[in-house]
């Protein structure tokens, strides 16, 4: 059952007062990563990673769009860029890193607690919490902004990869992107990420493992599959449809790194899963961008009407001070 969309908030009451949420999330984006994480650490509050690949999509799109328009891309960076809405964060990073498109810290960090405070019920955050997060920005107003790298480092205490998830994607959208939209030594920094190794060649023993994996065989087939010399596994798994080799290309050694993925899951983040699990936070960014376009046309607007009366009350005081000079005369 589709979870009921939330109706969107303006305000937040902390104590009596009534304060609005986008400047209030505007007013957080100064507490640095380390006291966000203390926080959410203390709260036993832990967020997906799809959540953090949403919200640097959202962060670098904009200058992607305006590259393309101004062709800066090779013909071999617009295909790549076909699977753009399903990059991995590994992807979006390494291509933001590439073409030197800063990932916006402060934009980033505002769209971070724009979702926390949004589902601050669901994450039993009593609103007078946030009073005590207003204490930290006054601490922190006048510090340096820290750095992308520093806020992904401390935040990584706090992500977490859930069940059918890599890289923040959902495991077979992860699978086809990489293989679209990387090259090999792409995948082999991507194994570096992840703190794999991966051989230019795989053994017999690994080769059982990616075609178990690959066909979800239990612990008997799988065993049965050890049976069969090298050879033998390979025109098994052929003839299941399952393309494999020892000899590694691109989408065995994208397989090679998934088999070293730890699968347990943690207590922890069960909380955190049944919570997002039915947002659709992509989703959710591209409203929250069209929201801010909105009122900052809005905003642009009423500076002008302002700034066209005030013109038409000068140009009306002048004429009126003309008028007195000339009938005096």
């Amino acid at each position: 059952m589709a979870k009921k969309k939330k109706a969107r908030e303006d305000f937040i009451f902390l104590y009596s007062k009534k304060v609005r949420i986008s400047k209030l999330v505007q007013s957080f984006t100064v507490i640095p990563s380390r006291e966000v994480v203390k926080y959410l650490k203390n709260k036993e509050i832990y967020l997906p990673y799809y959540f953090h690949k949403a919200l640097i999509r959202k962060n670098i799109a904009p200058a992607i769009s305006i590259a393309e328009q101004h062709d800066k891309f090779s013909d071999e960076m617009r295909h790549r860029l076909k699977w753009f809405d399903q990059f991995t964060i590994f992807q979006l990073e390494k291509f933001a890193k590439g073409f030197n498109l800063q990932i916006d810290v402060d934009e980033y960090k505002k769209d971070f607690w724009d979702i926390i405070v949004r589902n601050r019920t669901e994450l039993m955050i009593d609103n007078l919490e946030f009073v005590k997060l207003q204490n930290l920005t006054m601490k922190y107003a006048k510090e340096p902004q820290e750095t992308y790298e520093e806020l992904r480092s401390n935040l990584d205490e706090v992500y977490f990869e859930p069940p059918g998830y890599f890289d923040g994607s959902p495991l077979e959208e992860a699978k086809e992107t990489l293989s679209n939209a990387t090259t090999l030594n792409e995948i082999r920094e991507l194994g570096d990420k992840y703190s794999v190794d991966i051989p230019r060649r795989i053994n017999k023993s690994q080769l059982v493992d990616i075609v178990a994996r690959k066909l979800e065989f239990n612990e008997e087939q799988k065993a049965e599959l050890e049976k069969k010399s090298i050879l033998e596994i390979e025109r098994y798994a052929k003839r299941r449809q399952v393309d494999v080799s020892v000899e590694l290309r691109k989408s065995d050694m994208i397989e090679y790194i998934l088999l070293k993925m730890p699968e347990e899951i943690d207590e922890r983040h069960q909380l955190s899963l049944k919570i997002f699990d039915g947002i659709n936070i992509e989703e959710y960014l591209y409203n929250l961008k069209i929201v801010e376009i909105s009122e900052k046309l809005k905003e642009r607007n009423k500076k002008r009407m302002m700034v066209a009366l005030v013109t038409f009350a000068a140009l009306i005081t002048l004429a009126f001070i003309v008028y007195l000079v000339y009938t005096q005369l």
